[in-house]
């Protein structure tokens, strides 16, 4: 397994909190309050990717490992990371060893066992549950619970990211409780619609109280967790409708963070923090979450390879970090970090900002230029729908970069957008998933590991799938999976510059930039120390306030 030793760099501004030992008067002692201007689909992120379903996660579950601010492994179920040099994993990849803690209780109070690793990849395997991947879990042949501590996963092949992947943050389903949820995997998607779902009985550190809907989640310390009580007694998560909403909550201190900020508004997350009267700190931290608008490509109209090149030269991606993200971004043409990832490759077709060139691409494919503007062909004129996130200002402030930017070559672009629950709906009703959009703009939040397989390959097509663009290269996924099947760094590099170069020639996606992300909070809160990888939260209960 070949992981990336990856150091998330952060920048901050803000102003000093008060003398030792002293809080503002306005800090809740213990309480954390924050909010990511979205409303979480369900508290069960096997079912759920979107940001604050995952982020929730963090407090509520355990996984067998989490990533640390440095984007390093760190065991959180399990006693050690499993490695070939100490004998947890077997030379050929092909056996592995997950040695559980002996002091993890589910908040119930019932042990934690082997048995609840195997269910969780039973319910992730069972085709009648809604979940989002099953990358990974579907390459195990079996799992040996004789020791109800260790779990002995028996693959059907090497699947180099396991780490990152089986029962971890990237794979979207932690560890699950069988003696709760047994009776919902069944084969009439009881598992879907489980009112655990709601209110989930987990091993992290902290549990879930209550959620009112459209308010708040409402999370306590566990105070039986493995590592002990956390250091706040209570968090909450505020349903808030808008980020602009949750500026000026923070500025009341009714929140005492901001969470996954957008680059649109970080001169005045600057601003806010550098006025001693509201107490605050604003960071930006370097993260594998890109930008980018994907095309479904089965559309009539995005499905042209031409028009999407065309579309591709007239985004200016420079203008697009600077006026709107306000510098919180890297530019990136491929799925891979040009600064952190080492699958990363430049040997790809570029698209430059060029709208002369964008123009002719057009008139070559039968695009022509009509009275209002607009081009048509064989009587049919190119305009589609651009989807992002209803919460989302920076996604809308694109989408109308964009639709000025893609009129000037003679497209028209039709705005549609949908609250985040729906977007990202992880089933066929979904907006995304279920293929009900043209084009749309959104984040993919990525991991350590280069291994974008479960949205890009052609075997991994929605619903049942992340691929929603549709995209079948066969050279792509032929790539991603031989990649899979190694722990050889240098192979692995080749496979993933196919993708790269598979991923540009195609156009299925035009990735803008990788998001360096603001944090605005409370400069009372101590111990936040985000993580790159997936959620920022990796260990909430360091947090203090």
């Amino acid at each position: 397994m070949a992981i990336a030793f990856i150091f998330a760099g952060c920048t901050k501004s803000g102003t000093a909190g008060g003398a030792p030992g002293e809080r503002h008067s306005w800090t809740q002692p213990g309480v954390l309050r924050f909010s990511e201007y979205a409303d979480p689909k369900n508290l069960n992120p096997s079912l759920n990717s979107a940001s604050p379903t995952l982020d929730l996660s963090m407090f509520i579950y355990s996984w067998t490992i989490r990533y640390d601010s440095h984007a390093r492994p760190f065991p959180d179920a399990l006693i050690e990371v499993p490695t070939i040099a100490n004998g947890d994993v077997s030379k050929d990849g092909r056996t592995l060893k997950y040695k559980l803690r002996h002091n993890i209780k589910w908040q119930d109070g019932v042990a934690l066992t082997c048995q609840d690793l195997r269910f969780t990849w039973q319910v992730v395997m069972n085709p009648h549950n809604n979940v989002i991947t099953t990358d990974g879990y579907k390459d195990i042949g079996s799992i040996d619970c004789s020791n109800p501590y260790v779990a002995v996963i028996h693959m059907k092949r090497l699947y180099a990211p396991f780490l990152q992947q089986l029962w971890s943050v990237n794979g979207n389903s932690p560890i699950l409780p069988e003696h709760l949820l047994a009776k919902y995997n069944d084969d009439k998607g009881s598992f879907n619609t489980a009112p655990y779902n709601a209110l989930p009985v987990g091993s992290g550190p902290f549990k879930v109280v209550s959620w009112q809907r459209g308010q708040e989640v409402r999370m306590e310390a566990n105070p039986d967790f493995y590592l002990g009580k956390p250091k706040l007694n209570t968090v909450i998560y505020k349903i808030v409708a808008d980020e602009n909403t949750v500026v000026a909550e923070l500025q009341a201190h009714e929140l005492d963070m901001l969470a996954l900020g957008s680059g649109l508004k970080w001169p005045e997350y600057q601003s806010i923090a550098a006025d001693p009267k509201n107490g605050l700190t604003a960071i930006r931290v370097d993260s594998f979450q890109w930008s980018h608008v994907d095309f479904n490509l089965r559309h009539p109209i995005v499905s042209d390879v031409q028009v999407r090149r065309a579309l591709a030269y007239a985004t200016n991606r420079q203008e697009i970090i600077e006026k709107l993200a306000h510098g919180s971004g890297i530019p990136a043409e491929t799925d891979q970090h040009p600064k952190l990832s080492w699958a990363y490759t430049n040997d790809i077709a570029h698209y430059p900002f060029d709208p002369v060139k964008a123009k002719a691409l057009l008139d070559a494919d039968g695009w022509k230029v009509g009275p209002d503007g607009i081009r048509v062909k064989n009587g049919q004129r190119l305009e589609f729908t651009l989807s992002t996130q209803t919460e989302s200002n920076l996604g809308k402030e694109v989408q109308t970069f964009l639709q000025g930017a893609w009129h000037d070559v003679g497209v028209q672009v039709d705005v549609k957008n949908y609250p985040t629950s729906q977007f990202f709906d992880n089933s066929s009703e979904g907006i995304l998933q279920g293929g009900h959009y043209d084009a749309a703009v959104f984040s993919w939040i990525g991991a350590a590991d280069p291994d974008d397989n479960a949205i890009y390959s052609g075997n991994n097509l929605a619903p049942k799938g992340q691929n929603a663009m549709m995209w079948e290269n066969a050279k792509a996924t032929a790539a991603m999976a031989d990649a899979l099947n190694t722990v050889d760094q240098a192979r692995r590099k080749r496979d993933y510059a196919i993708v790269q170069q598979q991923l540009a020639l195609d156009v299925p996606t035009i990735i803008t930039y990788f998001a360096r992300v603001p944090y605005v909070y409370n400069n009372d809160l101590k111990g936040f120390d985000p993580s790159p990888v997936i959620s920022a939260f990796w260990d909430p209960w360091n947090y203090s306030i």
